[in-house]
C-alpha cells in the first residue's frame, strides 16, 4: 500500500502553522498546502524549506481572510469591507446549491493572483494545486483550478487522486455542519483506530486532515477549529505510526503521482 498523508491549510494561523510543522517533525504528514492570503502566510512559507521530504502545494482559499487581488474585481466573493464572504454565509443563502455563487471569472482572477503570490512567498511554484472547503459546492471553482493546472503544468490534487483510484481512509468523522460542541465530542483517533483497516487491499490510500494547534485567530476565520488539534493527535499518534510499520506501508507524496 502507498499512503498519501496530507494536512491542509498551512499558514492559516500561527497555531495551524505550528501544529502542521510538529506533525511533520513528530508525525507522518508529508504533504501540505499553503494558504497564501493570510497574515501568517509569509512566516509559514519561510519554514517549509527545512523539510525537503514534504511536498509543498497551494490550497486555494476564497472563503477566509482577504483576497490577494483587488477586491473591486471580486464583487461576488467579498463583503462590503473587502473580506472574503465565509462559506457558512454562502451556505445560508437560499440560492446555495441552485445557482453558482462563486462566478468563474472572479474566481479565476483571484486564484491566478494567489498562484503568483505563492511563487513570491516560496520562491518556486507549488508542487500541487488543491481546493478548499467549497470544492463540492462550486463547479466554477473546480473549473478555475483546472484552468490554472493546464496553464501552469502543476497537477490538481483531485486529478491525481482519480488517476490512481485513490481510496480515502477514515474520513467520516467531520461532516458539516460541524459545530464546536460536536468537534469537542469527536474522538478522531478512536474513529481512525476503528476504520483505518478498511483501507487494506487498496493500492493508493489518502489519509487527510486539517492539523493545527488552536489559537484565537482560528475562531475569527473559521468554524472548523477545535477538531484541528484532534487531527494533530491522529497524525502524530503511535497508533498510526505503528500501523504504517506493521503493514509495510509506503508514505508517498504528490511527486509520486505525476
Amino acid at each position: 500500500m502507498k499512503l498519501l498523508t496530507q494536512s491542509d491549510d498551512y499558514g492559516f494561523t500561527r497555531g495551524v502553522t505550528c501544529g502542521i510543522l510538529d506533525a511533520i517533525e513528530n508525525g507522518v504528514v508529508r504533504n501540505t498546502g499553503l494558504f497564501v492570503n493570510m497574515p501568517e502566510s509569509e512566516h509559514a512559507a519561510s519554514f517549509i524549506q527545512d523539510y525537503p521530504q514534504v511536498c509543498f502545494g497551494i490550497d486555494f482559499n476564497i472563503v477566509s481572510g482577504d483576497p490577494v487581488s483587488d477586491p473591486e474585481l471580486l464583487p461576488d466573493l467579498v463583503d462590503q469591507d473587502g473580506h472574503f464572504i465565509r462559506s457558512t454565509v454562502k451556505m445560508a443563502d437560499p440560492r446555495f446549491g441552485k445557482e453558482e455563487l462563486w462566478p468563474y471569472e472572479q474566481v479565476l482572477t483571484e486564484l491566478r493572483a494567489q498562484l503568483k503570490h505563492f511563487v513570491r512567498l516560496a520562491g518556486q511554484p507549488p508542487e500541487y494545486l488543491h481546493g478548499h472547503s467549497i470544492s463540492r459546492s462550486s463547479p466554477a471553482y473546480i473549473r478555475a483550478i483546472r484552468t490554472l493546472s493546464e496553464e501552469s503544468g502543476v497537477p490538481y490534487s483531485a486529478d491525481c487522486h482519480k488517476k490512481v483510484n485513490m481510496y480515502w481512509a477514515a474520513n467520516g468523522y467531520n461532516t458539516k455542519p460541524f459545530t464546536v460542541e460536536k468537534q469537542l465530542e469527536t474522538d478522531a483517533l478512536a474513529y481512525v483506530r476503528e476504520h483505518l483497516d478498511e483501507a487494506m487491499g487498496h493500492e493508493y490510500v489518502l489519509l487527510g486532515g486539517h492539523v493545527g494547534f488552536v489559537d484565537a485567530d482560528l475562531f475569527r476565520y473559521t468554524t472548523y477549529s477545535v477538531i484541528r488539534c484532534k487531527d494533530h493527535e491522529v497524525f502524530t499518534s503511535d497508533f498510526v505510526k505503528n500501523w504504517i510499520l506493521r503493514n509495510n506501508v509506503e508514505l508517498i507524496t504528490y511527486r509520486d503521482l505525476k
